[in-house]
């Protein structure tokens, strides 16, 4: 019979808990001695003293400059219309430019008025007549301060908005010389061509009409029969009005104009007396020898209108349709414009 085997005993577990417990509390214990390098310190760090400048008591204007529109040739093709767009554009950002600076005047002059005001209305108070005197020198130097701040301020503004205006007065420049360069190059190399159409009615009285040209072909024509270029690119098709009651304007307020709706006479002034540029609106003057001329836009045609008095008229006699059918056969033997008779 064989002998049992006995079962190998266990080893011994040994127990450390008592030995890891306080193990694990000194090093917490040296932890909370010596904090890490990323804590903060509680010596604060020296730092050079800071001086703050006292503020005014006007507050200066904020830098009011333009935008980019004076490089809007730049990106843009070389053509009547971009040169055109690029006016309009640099026309819109002084329009904008004078609002800000006008809006600017406006906060100065309140910010002013509102604390000379508060000044004037402060009583000192004091125990003493001393102290009161006291008070009311300092009230005065507060005054004068404010003054001489509100004119600082005032100063610096006129003299940025000056800036301001005149940069965009050398681009605007710029953008109307290229204008006419490009204006002289399209009625060199493309004659604009009119088709010229005549109504006869009864008692020798004639209606002259001319097919409406496109835009860039109106704006030749007005550099062809005047040498002028006009300020606005679609202004033979702008029928607009201001007031429903009356005629549609004829000028627009560029260039000094005030006055829309001029009589003829004071019309022929204001176009004989601006060499380069011209505002007008639904028309293409003519000033002839013979008398003043205007091809006034109605619809799909321009008719002839010729001063008489107070106003024009529309009805002319045999011999003046022949003047100012003259006139433009005068412009087409000068190679200026292709002209065709046609039936109406």
């Amino acid at each position: 019979m064989a002998a049992k085997r006995k079962k190998p005993r266990a080893p011994k577990r040994r127990v450390v808990r008592a030995a890891g417990k306080k193990r694990r509390g000194r090093t917490m214990e040296r932890l909370s001695a010596t904090p890490p390098r990323s804590l903060p310190r509680d010596t604060p760090l020296e730092l050079p003293a800071v001086t703050l400048e006292p503020r005014a008591l006007i507050e200066p204007p904020p830098p009011l400059t333009g935008g980019a529109a004076r490089s809007a040739l730049v990106t843009r093709p070389e053509t009547i219309e971009a040169a055109y767009e690029a006016w309009d554009e640099l026309r819109d950002e002084l329009a904008a430019l004078r609002a800000s600076f006008s809006a600017e005047r406006a906060r100065l002059a309140q910010q002013g008025q509102l604390l000379l005001g508060a000044v004037a209305t402060v009583t000192p108070m004091g125990d003493a007549r001393g102290e009161a005197l006291t008070k009311r020198s300092e009230l005065e130097a507060l005054a004068a301060e404010a003054r001489r701040g509100l004119e600082a301020a005032q100063h610096e503004l006129e003299a940025r908005a000056r800036a301001a205006e005149a940069a965009l007065h050398d681009a605007i420049l710029a953008v109307v010389n290229e204008l006419r360069a490009r204006v002289t190059r399209q009625a060199a190399r493309s004659k604009p061509v009119l088709e010229l159409m005549v109504r006869v009615l009864p008692q020798e009285r004639r209606i002259l009409h001319l097919r409406r040209p496109s835009p860039d072909d109106a704006i030749v024509l007005v550099f062809a029969v005047s040498g002028r270029v006009p300020t606005r690119y679609g202004a033979l098709f702008d029928d607009s009005t201001d007031d429903a009651l009356l005629v549609p304007p004829v000028l627009y307020r560029d260039e000094g104009i005030s006055e829309v709706r001029p009589k003829p006479a004071q019309l022929e002034a204001a176009l004989r007396e601006r060499p380069a540029l011209w505002p007008i609106k639904a028309m293409v003057p003519m000033l002839l020898p013979t008398g003043f001329v205007r091809w006034l836009a109605r619809g799909a045609v321009l008719e002839a209108e010729l001063a008489d008095g107070e106003g024009f008229r529309n009805l002319l006699t045999h011999a003046e349709a022949e003047q100012v059918t003259g006139a433009l056969l005068a412009l087409k033997l000068a190679g200026r414009i292709e002209l065709e008779l046609v039936r109406g």
